[in-house]
């Protein structure tokens, strides 16, 4: 794949196939199929850079994925699914892998059981915040007191403290704006 600005969503959907646990080869395969729609093994080797003898390999490997289709020619021609098809195959895939992810880590258990954590915890990045507060919140049990700067009152975190709210558990709010205040008060 050459430095041409055309080439970027190739580059782009080559790394992100790579990311998705197929091998570099596979990758350029299956993204030069996508932009043939169906070819031979020397044509995917001129469009994709990958030597014609690894071609057979990679469709091979996305053919096992169910990525691609072979017909039993002279010479072989492969075709890629739809990117829709392999965008849903995809997500499925990752969906199944977080929930058996998931399923295990919750299925670990502590060596000692604690219900509180203690020390100080940094972290980091607006959405992880958001998600570390929101699971604060759904897990109190008697009260919760928050404070923030009305920029970072997220819906997530309002609709967690109404859930709380709903569940009996106190919400005291800390020196915060007025608007921010009428807005967790609806």
């Amino acid at each position: 794949m050459s430095g041409d600005p055309s080439d970027q969503p190739r580059s782009t959907a080559v790394e992100q196939l790579e990311a998705l646990g197929l091998s570099a080869y596979a990758a350029r395969t299956f993204v030069a199929l996508i932009g043939l729609d169906e070819g031979t093994a020397q044509n995917v080797s001129e469009v994709a850079d990958v030597p014609r003898t690894r071609v057979y390999d990679a469709a091979d490997e996305l053919r096992d994925r169910g990525l691609v289709d072979v017909q039993q020619s002279k010479p072989r021609r492969y075709w890629a699914i739809s990117t829709e098809t392999a965008g849903r195959h995809f997500r499925m895939k990752y969906e199944h892998h977080v929930a058996v992810l998931t399923d295990a880590l919750d299925r670990i258990e502590p060596r000692t059981r604690t219900t509180r954590q203690r020390g100080v915890w940094t972290v980091t990045g607006r959405d992880t915040v958001t998600e570390r507060v929101v699971d604060f919140i759904s897990t109190a049990e008697d009260e919760v007191v928050y404070i923030t700067a009305e920029a970072l009152l997220t819906d997530e975190i309002t609709d967690a403290l109404s859930r709380a709210s709903d569940r009996g558990v106190s919400i005291r709010l800390a020196e915060m704006s007025d608007s921010a205040e009428d807005r967790l008060a609806r």
